[in-house]
């Protein structure tokens, strides 16, 4: 971009040459909706806003030195008229093309801003770009119309200090790569609403996430039972419902578990409420992050941050499984045994509540679909939909939350 304004007062071939190495350099990035439809200009808001510096750390934590807001309002002067070198004006500047019309640069269309807000839109929909938060999509819209960024300096500071800066500030959805924290650009958006079946557990899970987001401590969760029960499900369906209130689902793999104590030291830096999820967990005896994980959950020397909980999916209780074969012979088995015993127990013992999803049977099977048909406005008979559901489960993965879905995803399907 420096090389193309240093080039702009010079005209001619030398500005049509750099506007080319502009366009190669635009088609490179990754897609950036926004509400310009430029790519630079919507490519300019997203990193402005997402940006994670002294200006916007300051602004997140709660109080902006005077000094370092001045130095702040003189960027945003400066980005502004960045700004203003949109596709057209570029194009004009380079003027016309011997061989034809010079390509552009055509950004992408954000969706409208209601289109995935569970608040508003009824039903949670897939985005057709990259899931970004409504108030970061509203606060670009804002700067997009703004004549003056540097006037707007005090409404960033406060829109940081509500919604985070980095990547916290643009979207809800995070993952952990072991060094830094991710977007998850297409997040798997599940409405706590379609999530039929589940009274106890959505009541168990909603109050210890409100209390936390209350400031309270809050408990560390385990969700365990069978597959396809709603336990991960239920855990995505906190951060659409509560991603406005400051609260932020950060999902680990497996792998990243010995990089735990990293991202401890990260989220503390933030104000915002992280539930850290970790889905399907289970350890063998002799694995190594097994004790490692239990002494980061309860017991290290280093706490775990205020602000973040850990919301645990497995299919086993106590997430180490116990085999015949362990049980060795009187002249074999350990000389205490029991002391075996509880140090594969002291894993589950270490949250602070168990929340138990069970299979349903046939009558709440019916009951999900039923939800989940009316919930799309699929026009089928009531006992059409149950005959169908019937024969669905009986072919398919058996009577579970999982398989209604599927099962209405599928008829969905058909009759588009």
């Amino acid at each position: 971009m420096a090389d193309f304004l240093t080039a702009m007062p010079r005209g001619g071939e030398r500005v049509r040459t750099a506007y080319l190495g502009l366009v190669r350099t635009l088609y490179a990035l990754e897609p950036v909706a926004g509400p310009t439809g430029d790519a630079w200009q919507d490519y300019l808001l997203h990193h402005v806003l997402r940006a994670e510096n002294a200006f916007t750390r300051a602004a997140a934590a709660g109080a902006v030195p005077a000094p370092l807001r001045e130095a702040a309002a003189w960027d945003l002067r400066i980005l502004r008229e960045l700004f203003d070198f949109s596709g057209p004006r570029c194009r004009a500047l380079a003027g016309e093309w011997p061989e034809g019309g010079l390509p552009t640069w055509s950004g992408v269309r954000e969706t409208p801003p209601d289109a995935n807000h569970p608040a508003r839109s009824g039903r949670l929909s897939t985005p057709a770009g990259p899931f970004l938060a409504p108030a970061f999509r509203e606060m670009a819209r804002r700067l997009a119309g703004a004549d003056d960024w540097a006037a707007m300096v005090d409404e960033l500071a406060g829109f940081h200090r509500a919604h985070g800066c980095g990547v916290v500030a643009c979207s809800w959805f995070l993952t952990w790569d072991g060094e830094r924290l991710q977007v998850v650009d297409q997040p798997d958006l599940v409405d706590l609403d379609d999530l039929a079946g589940l009274v106890e557990q959505k009541a168990a899970v909603r109050e210890n996430t409100e209390a936390f987001l209350r400031g309270g401590a809050g408990q560390n969760l385990l969700l365990y039972g069978p597959r396809g029960t709603g336990k991960s499900s239920l855990v995505r369906a906190m951060a659409p419902r509560y991603g406005e209130s400051g609260l932020r689902l950060l999902e680990v793999g497996r792998d990243k578990l010995g990089s735990l104590g990293e991202l401890y030291r990260i989220v503390r830096r933030h104000p915002q409420r992280f539930i850290l999820f970790l889905d399907d967990l289970t350890f063998e005896a002799d694995d190594a992050d097994y004790r490692a994980f239990k002494s980061l959950l309860e017991g290290a020397l280093e706490r775990r941050p205020p602000n973040l909980l850990l919301y645990v999916t497995s299919n086993r209780r106590h997430m180490v499984p116990e085999r015949w074969a362990d049980r060795s012979s009187p002249e074999e088995a350990e000389v205490h045994g029991q002391d075996a015993l509880e140090e594969r127990l002291s894993l589950a013992d270490r949250f602070g509540r168990t929340v138990l999803f069970l299979r349903p049977d046939q009558e709440q099977y019916l009951a999900i679909v039923e939800h989940l048909a009316a919930r799309r406005g699929l026009p089928i008979g009531r006992e059409e939909l149950r005959d169908a559901a019937r024969r669905w489960a009986l072919w398919q993965n058996g009577l579970s939350g999982r398989a209604a879905r599927q099962f209405v995803d599928e008829l969905e399907a058909k009759r588009k």
